[in-house]
């Protein structure tokens, strides 16, 4: 069995470019940090053949950002 080549690096770099712009967007939008990225498998339904199929899904762990207040 012949393993799948890597993709070119350019592509690798433009996808991580596109997700670091999703988190910026996230933190900004929810004031909360990324935490973790993970990649989960799931059974869901499949809509074109209504049968059970494994995807894979990304779970986001955001934490609140802390507030500082500062004395004065």
């Amino acid at each position: 069995m012949r393993a799948n080549p890597p993709p070119p690096e350019a592509e690798v770099q433009e996808a991580e470019r596109k997700i670091s712009g999703i988190l910026e967007d996230l933190e900004a939008s929810t004031d909360s940090e990324v935490k973790g990225l993970e990649l989960e498998d799931v059974v869901d339904t499949d809509p074109a053949s209504g049968r059970p199929a494994v995807h894979q899904t990304v779970e986001i762990t955001v934490e609140p950002r802390p507030r500082r207040r500062w004395l004065k």
